[in-house]
């Protein structure tokens, strides 16, 4: 079984901005997807479900959150006319650098996200928001799921990772969410196959 979720776009979006808002230095969209995959995998082994609910693949650079890297490449790409209008008048987007950064004066976006959320964001914040893109990107190469997800032989293959392999070798996951999870997933399945 491989257990998927449904995007949230307005977590992501409430994500995104409660990150641009700590001061986090230098957060360009790279830094940004590799801190929200670790509050969605902090959160997920907690609680049984991620923050956004983000496909997260397993790229060059380790996993990512897919939908989320494509809001922010739509973003950069299309400035005042992007995709996500919501998101672009939370942000801005300092273009200074050669890897554009992302700040938020403030976030107002609390009504998306669960205590649960928030506290996950900010444990991340705290216990990573220093580290640089390099740094963060070694520390998920070397995790269990990504490894056995990604083939170097197909490098632009971008293969999804499991949900379930964010479990293994994670001394902070608690017991019962993996079967929480499991649990969810399948009663999510069964009211979906269910005509009314």
């Amino acid at each position: 079984m491989s257990v998927s979720f449904t995007f949230d776009q307005e977590k992501a979006i409430a994500a995104v901005v409660f990150l641009a808002s700590k001061g986090i230095p230098d957060l360009t969209k790279g830094k940004i997807c590799k801190l929200i995959f670790l509050a969605d995998k902090h959160h997920l082994v907690r609680f049984g479900r991620p923050i956004t609910s983000d496909r997260i693949c397993a790229m060059k650079d380790g996993p990512v959150p897919s939908y989320i890297l494509n809001m922010l490449n739509d973003v950069l790409a299309n400035p005042g006319e992007s995709s996500y209008p919501q998101l672009e008048q939370s942000i801005s987007v300092n273009r200074s650098f050669t890897n554009p950064h992302f700040e938020a004066a403030s976030f107002a976006l609390e009504e998306f996200l669960s205590v649960s959320d928030l506290e996950a964001l900010a444990a991340v914040v705290q216990a990573f928001g220093d580290r640089t893109f390099a740094e963060l990107r070694g520390m998920t190469h070397d995790m269990p799921a990504y490894k056995k997800a990604w083939v170097d032989e197909r490098p632009h293959n971008s293969p999804v990772m499991a949900f379930e392999d964010f479990f293994e070798e994670d001394d902070e996951a608690i017991q019962g969410a993996f079967e929480e999870m499991i649990d969810d997933y399948k009663l999510r399945q069964a009211f979906a196959s269910t005509a009314f």
